[in-house]
């Protein structure tokens, strides 16, 4: 019986690297174009490094900052790095228009490629938010609950009964994939129940989370420990015969 995983990010980490190493590169490239012929000795870089402006420091820490954020899978996580480059963002723009890099042209050429960089950071996020490489059940302090790559039928019981399989499940949750679209005619579709053929038919209240292209994301309400019960027997049954296999 396979738990389900989540894939790693590759693209955001490697966007977050970037963040982390760019406050640095922006710093040594600004020094360089300082027009000090020794500027990378380290008096002159100390001298340098205090004529850095507070709103230099607010926005390199930003950067920095995101990128940190970014290398830890949460919702919350991700949510904060999204405030934080709308921030950068912001300053950036607001300094480009204000003409605070028109003395320098190399540095005008960097700050718009940090914007550019900013934006495809921004939708690279809103991408990653997702199943499979973002688990939005996920809790700080306590473990998560397992989730199993289990395939069993299930009735979802809405204003019609819709049949469909499971892709994944847990004693909190299914994700379900329907043989056919659900018909939401009269509105937002909060709540459902769902019956699980081959677990002992037992009926479970649940919420709607998120349903897109068939398939239904499931949290389990008003689960009681019979119910309960039922879903660990099956586990365990299928556990025990896939361990036969």
């Amino acid at each position: 019986m396979a738990q389900a995983t989540l894939k790693r990010p590759a693209g955001l980490y490697f966007i977050a690297t970037l963040f982390v190493l760019a406050p640095i590169g922006n710093l040594l490239l600004s020094f360089s174009t300082s027009g000090l012929p020794e500027w990378y000795r380290p008096g002159w870089l100390l001298a340098l490094l205090q004529t850095v402006s507070y709103f230099d420091w607010v926005w390199l820490s930003l950067v920095f900052i995101t990128g940190l954020l970014l290398y830890k899978p949460h919702k919350s996580t991700w949510a904060a790095a999204l405030i934080t480059l709308t921030s950068v963002q912001a300053i950036n723009i607001y300094r480009l228009l204000t003409g605070a890099f028109v003395d320098s042209e190399a540095m005008l050429e960097i700050q718009l490629l940090f914007s550019i960089v900013f934006t495809a950071a921004f939708l690279a996020v809103l991408y990653y938010v997702r199943y499979p490489y973002l688990d939005r059940r996920a809790r700080w302090f306590f473990p998560q609950t397992k989730r199993y790559q289990l395939r069993t039928p299930a009735d979802v019981l809405a204003s019609d009964i819709y049949q469909g399989i499971t892709e994944s499940i847990s004693v909190n949750g299914a994700k379900i994939r329907l043989k056919r679209d659900l018909d939401r005619s009269s509105g937002r579709l909060n709540f459902v129940d769902v019956v699980f053929p081959e677990i002992q038919n037992v009926k479970i209240n649940a919420k709607v989370v998120q349903y897109g292209d068939n398939t239904l994301h499931l949290k389990f309400k008003q689960l009681g420990s019979k119910e309960k019960t039922y879903i660990l027997d099956w586990f365990q049954s299928q556990n025990e015969t896939s361990s036969r296999v």
